[in-house]
């Protein structure tokens, strides 16, 4: 694949719900940018940036743990929660703490979910479960009812109800009652190559995705107006979700990464725990 041979920075989007906020003031012109923006799940989106074929976008954090020889960590952006995400969550038929020796179908869309998942379980709870990968969606449309499953973004705002699934965990809510900390699901990462390609842009890149996040923040009502067309939740829940989101990557985000990450070291997810490394343009001036 021919790396870093478009003429414009290419921007990876998360086809969730969740980065509204953000992109729907760069998409309708409510934001104006230069970006070229690229749709999908966000494991399609690490391995677009892990092929050098994006050069910035919302990774999962676990690929920013995994490579972070490859990228550094846009400042004060992300997709955290501080207690209940409403859209992470594990549904089980039977209590949780049962679940022991069990199987588990889990999303193959967010491997940052997955690993906090078996976080949870081998690490706070003791508990040894595995993981079969497979599509939640298809799964349960096709009649079968696996004991418990992980669903993320739409999916998980579409089947929290289940009748057949009333144990829940929102794995925001369990990581904060363990930790105290917030938990953050995604981050916006840049690629070290493009920074040498795109140097002279970047700094407006950066104050363009800081302006579309303020301005989504500030209009929730019109972020839920459009949110709404999707058909998963109407406006009142919408807009309780988007109020359980955060956005920003400062301290406290900062600290429960890092701890994320070290758990991440402890269940060999990752080798050490990386270094957060937050880009700055001015540190790039000659």
């Amino acid at each position: 694949m021919g790396q870093f041979s478009h003429e414009r920075l290419r921007l990876g989007k998360i086809g969730f719900l969740n980065v509204l906020p953000i992109y729907h003031p760069l998409e309708s012109g409510i934001v104006s940018h230069s970006f070229d923006i690229v749709s999908g799940t966000p494991a399609y989106l690490n391995g677009l940036m892990a092929e050098g074929d994006l050069d910035l976008s919302v990774v999962s954090s676990i690929e920013y743990a995994r490579h972070p020889e490859r990228y550094f960590i846009l400042p004060d952006l992300s997709i955290s929660c501080r207690g209940a995400v409403k859209s992470v969550l594990l549904l089980s038929r039977i209590p949780i703490d049962q679940l022991d020796g069990r199987s588990i179908l889990v999303s193959t869309q967010s491997h940052t979910s997955v690993a906090l998942l078996r976080i949870l379980f081998s690490v706070r709870r003791g508990m040894n479960v595995a993981f079969q990968p497979g599509n939640c969606t298809d799964v349960l449309s096709r009649g079968e009812e696996p004991v418990a499953f992980l669903a993320i973004g739409d999916e998980a705002l579409r089947f929290r109800e289940h009748e057949h699934y009333p144990y829940r965990w929102d794995l925001g809510e369990e990581w904060l009652s363990w930790t105290g900390l917030p938990f953050v699901f995604a981050l916006w990462v840049i690629q070290r190559k493009a920074v040498e390609r795109w140097n002279g842009h970047l700094k407006a890149a950066i104050d363009t995705l800081t302006s579309a996040k303020e301005w989504g923040c500030a209009h929730l009502a019109t972020i839920c107006a459009e949110a709404v067309k999707k058909g998963i939740l109407g406006s009142l829940e919408l807009h309780d979700y988007y109020q359980s989101l955060g956005f920003n990557l400062q301290a406290e985000e900062q600290k429960g990464l890092e701890l994320f990450y070290r758990y991440l070291s402890q269940i060999r997810e990752v080798r050490t725990p990386p270094r957060l490394e937050i880009f700055s343009p001015l540190a790039f001036v000659a």
